[in-house]
């Protein structure tokens, strides 16, 4: 009799916890995933290299700033914008004017690098929408299907842009993201997580980086072409040199 009150028991709370994760909202998984990844954590700076740049973000309470930088013929060119200014760019600490144009393209760039390296921290932004789409098998693993859009005001530029997260039942984890864009011309990528690695209590991961034949297929088909080699690879988005710092 005691083995099977012991089973019982097992199988309740097995049942209680799946119970918990299925009722889930999607404003909860995401701080669930944000929680996982470490970006709930306050007061921190974070320097990388991507590429061509050196980059550094900043976040305490509510304030946050961007920068990045790197040397152009022999000139030490910096970039940085935070969440009560805009965008500056400085050559050799002189500061250069910028006409509205260049600023923009500037920044869109800078914001793009540090959206997806902080993800899903930005995900919690209050021009963010999101929606839960259910739950869906890739791979043999379960995932939530989340939507989001973006309000206009405060959604930047590219606030038309549409997105798909697909995040493990189980750790709580971006495996896979999609969008599509329209600037340049548009498009359609799809990314999947790789190289993992917790640095001083941050989870970081890059990405593979697909592309679809298909210009603007439904987003929620992309697992499906991935797992039947549907995607052909175009770029691995890798974050190299990491340091944390508190502050």
């Amino acid at each position: 009799m005691k083995y099977f009150r012991l089973i019982n028991c097992f199988l309740i709370v097995v049942f209680l916890s799946c119970q918990g994760t299925q009722s889930l909202t999607a404003e909860e998984v995401i701080d669930q995933s944000v929680e996982s990844y470490g970006f709930h954590q306050n007061g921190y700076q974070i320097n990388f290299d991507f590429r061509d740049y050196q980059y550094a973000l900043k976040r305490k309470n509510n304030f946050y700033s961007y920068s990045r930088q790197r040397m152009q013929k022999q000139q030490l060119v910096r970039d940085i914008m935070s969440s009560e200014a805009k965008l500056k760019r400085y050559v050799n600490d002189s500061l250069v004017v910028l006409n509205d144009s260049i600023r923009h393209l500037y920044t869109n760039s800078l914001n793009s690098v540090l959206y997806f390296f902080q993800l899903p921290r930005p995900l919690k932004d209050p021009a963010v929408n999101f929606t839960d789409l259910g739950k869906v098998q890739i791979a043999g693993a379960s995932y939530w299907v989340i939507k989001v859009t973006f309000d206009q005001e405060g959604g930047g530029d590219d606030f038309q842009d549409e997105y798909r997260y697909w995040i493990n039942q189980n750790t709580y984890l971006i495996d896979y993201l999609a969008y599509n864009y329209l600037t340049d011309g548009g498009g359609t990528r799809f990314r999947k997580a790789v190289n993992r690695r917790r640095i001083d209590g941050f989870l970081i991961q890059d990405y593979e980086n697909y592309k679809p034949v298909e210009k603007f297929p439904p987003l929620d088909q992309l697992p499906l072409l991935f797992q039947e080699g549907k995607l052909n690879l175009v770029s691995h988005i890798e974050s190299k040199n990491i340091q944390v710092k508190p502050l």
